[in-house]
């Protein structure tokens, strides 16, 4: 901590530094009484590509290039899947995955030109949404948000984690070749320092784009999901190669890489990886550092209250080290470190006449800290109107703190709880805006709860019935299906609701028709109508054309069997045994048994793209995955592995019955709406973490304490 003198000083070339900031500003055409513009000012200081300007000219050159030269490599992908499935011994597929290779190596051959013009197209698509990431606007993110409700549920997770596992085949494979290409595509981006956001050739956008292209072969997933693994395994060694390529091109035109004195990653992809593989995590607390402190500050002078000297000084010198390991913290973004640095003059002086400042990590001054610090590593993007908003009313806090003269805690706990309520309606703002979707989640969780109840009712109606499998099957689950959603839509009463419920009952008498004049000629006069309101209903819940002719094929032959006259034998009772026997043979579980994911110790949430080992598609929900999910409340910050990236989202809410949850992206305006079991296996593959392993001040204490530990 430096004396009042020498802080003195630095306040008046701050002071000095803000005037000629302003001079700038005014020369810049930049607002300056605005409370963002400390924020424009630093931005533009240090960064030397801010958010929204156009990408380079060069690297949409080098980057067209590379899609020209990817006609060759997906062909020789498609040559060296094709020679994998020809011999499924050399695959590494499992014994039920072999049974489809025939199927897979015939659709290839077939499709593989389908497959090669889908690849390109994705591969394109995708390189335009990374540059388009790049060049956007604020307004941007909401524009894409407009598409409407987008639902996660566990197909949707499935193909996330399958996309997931084929970006880490390549991005192991390709390691070293990807981090040199980064240097030099932050070089034409013109960045001073290497970032992985400089790339759009990226393995997500290859993997994206492996997965599209499977589905050209074949619309089975299990089929996609195989020949996606396939394809990633030859695309990775191939774009070993290319990257490599690449990189030798580019130093030969000379393009000089960029160093690596700062490698930024992109927002919330690799939580945890600015820390040095080295720094051994340790829980410490400061009060055991203080005697590891020198006795004198630097300068010689003090504090008023102070003595250079004594246990003040060691207190000053071990704050001043603290303060600055926050500052290079850089889970948190830069301007809200600013904010931070504006609180240690007033920590100081509280952790002089408090001793349970260095004791406690609850302490009101490290949870102001906290708060602000988490807060704002939850809104990762520059031009978030979240954290525009955040970073000002923070400011205006961090201000009246050091304005404060007292000594004890007090102005920190008002300052915290005001930091709450501006979160807490913050949030609710969220919510609002989220309306229409919390909505339709409202109405999907009803229809899915009346489908439960139904088809449970309709189960037990049907116990009697003698019927095909088919038509039991479609009653019991399509139609509960059509029941649900009628009444959901129209209402319990209203058309086309009754006329669906009488259906149920017109259709059970015609499967089981007495073999009788008059019963066929009711049949005859019934069939129409009753033909109808099934298309009609069918066609409610969109069920695809191809079962809707099945199940009316199905029907068709139960009922030319009636309409023969002659001798049938009349339907006998059903015992008990019989029943629950025939529930058995016919009746097929709508989720099949899921096994367990595997117990692991390493720290997903630390990876830039998880291990392939560790994610697979039919994970189930741990045992506890309940309870936890459960313990969310909304307001809670997470960070979830989605579209093959972690990204910090916050809970907004959940269902009455738990069913749905919708969650805030880092990008404004933009939700994600989640089902409960979806939920659950990201959970169960580890892939839903807290938003902080640890907090800002105990990441720090801890760095330290490393620090301190170190040989001299």
């Amino acid at each position: 901590m430096v004396c009042l003198a020498a802080w003195a000083a630095w306040a008046a070339w701050a002071w000095t530094c803000d005037v000629r900031l302003s001079r700038f500003l005014a020369l810049e055409g930049l607002p300056q009484g605005s409370p963002f513009s400390w924020a424009r000012r630093h931005n533009r200081c240090t960064t030397s590509k801010p958010a929204g300007m156009p990408t380079s000219p060069k690297l949409r050159r080098f980057v067209e290039d590379e899609i020209e030269r990817s006609s060759a490599l997906i062909e020789r992908v498609l040559a060296g899947t094709l020679a994998l499935l020809r011999d499924p011994r050399d695959s590494g597929l499992a014994r039920s995955e072999r049974e489809r290779h025939f199927e897979l190596v015939e659709a290839l051959q077939h499709q593989g030109s389908r497959f090669q013009s889908r690849f390109l197209e994705a591969l394109r698509e995708g390189v335009a949404r990374e540059l388009a990431s790049q060049d956007e606007t604020d307004a941007s993110p909401t524009a894409r948000a407009a598409g409407g409700l987008e639902l996660m549920d566990e197909s949707r997770v499935e193909v996330d984690i399958e996309i997931s596992r084929a970006m880490q085949i390549i991005d192991s494979t390709a390691e070293w070749e990807l981090r040199e290409l980064q240097t030099f595509t932050s070089t034409l981006c013109g960045l001073e320092h290497v970032s992985a956001e400089s790339n759009p050739l990226r393995p997500i956008v290859y993997a994206t784009a492996l997965w599209e292209a499977s589905g050209a072969v074949s619309p089975v997933q299990a089929n996609r999901a195989i020949l996606l693994r396939l394809s990633a395994g030859v695309a990775a060694g191939l774009l070993k190669s290319a990257w490599a390529a690449a990189n030798s091109r580019l130093e030969a035109q000379g393009v000089e890489p960029g160093i690596y004195k700062t490698v930024l990653l992109a927002p919330g992809s690799v939580p945890g990886r600015s820390e040095p593989a080295a720094v051994v995590r340790v829980s410490g607390s400061l009060t055991s550092l203080i005697d590891r402190m020198p006795a004198a500050l630097p300068g010689g002078g003090a504090l008023p209250g102070l003595s250079a000297g004594g246990g003040d000084g060691r207190v000053a010198e071990l704050l001043s080290r603290l303060f600055a390991l926050i500052q290079a913290d850089m889970l948190v973004p830069s301007t809200v470190r600013a904010v931070l640095a504006r609180l240690q003059v007033a920590a100081m002086r509280v952790a002089l006449q408090d001793p349970s400042m260095l004791e406690s990590a609850d302490h009101p001054v490290w949870r102001l800290m906290n708060r602000i610090a988490s807060a704002g590593a939850s809104y990762p993007l520059p031009g978030d109107k979240r954290r525009a908003a955040l970073l000002s009313f923070c400011e205006a806090v961090a201000e009246e703190v050091s304005r404060s003269q007292v000594g004890d805690a007090m102005p920190f706990r008002r300052a915290a709880a005001r930091v709450d309520a501006f979160l807490a309606e913050q949030m609710q703002w969220q919510l609002r805006e989220a309306g229409t979707s919390v909505i339709a989640l409202q109405r999907a969780e009803r229809r899915e709860v009346l489908e439960q109840l139904l088809s449970q009712r309709l189960t037990d109606q049907m116990t009697t019935v003698r019927t095909t499998a088919p038509i039991r099957r479609f009653v019991t689950s399509a139609w509960a299906k059509v029941l649900a959603e009628s009444m959901v839509r129209f209402g319990d009463h209203a058309e086309p609701t009754p006329s669906y419920l009488k259906a149920v009952d017109d259709l059970l008498w015609s499967v089981q028709t007495p073999d009788h004049p008059q019963s066929r000629q009711r049949l005859i006069g019934l069939l129409p109508g009753l033909l109808q309101r099934l298309r009609s209903g069918m066609e409610l819940i969109a069920m695809p054309a191809a079962e809707q002719q099945g199940v009316l094929d199905e029907l068709m032959a139960v009922h030319a069997e009636a309409l023969r006259p002659g001798q049938r034998a009349a339907p006998t009772a059903l015992t008990a045994e019989q029943i629950v026997q025939r529930m058995r043979e016919e009746v097929i579980p709508d989720t099949p048994a899921l096994r367990p994911f595997r117990d692991s110790v390493i720290d997903l949430a630390s990876m830039e793209t998880v291990p392939a080992d560790f994610l697979t598609t039919d994970v189930g929900a741990p045992e506890d995955a309940g309870p936890r999910i459960d313990g969310l409340a909304p307001g809670e910050r997470l960070r979830l592995f989605v579209h093959g990236r972690w990204s910090p989202v916050q809970l907004l809410w959940r269902s009455d019955k738990g069913l749905f949850l919708l969650f805030a992206s880092e990008q404004v305006g933009i939700t994600h709406s989640i089902t409960r079991r979806a939920l659950e296996r990201l959970d169960a593959a580890g892939l839903m973490k807290p938003l902080e392993d640890r907090p800002l001040v105990q990441r720090s204490i801890d760095a330290l304490v490393n620090q301190l530990s170190l040989p001299a």
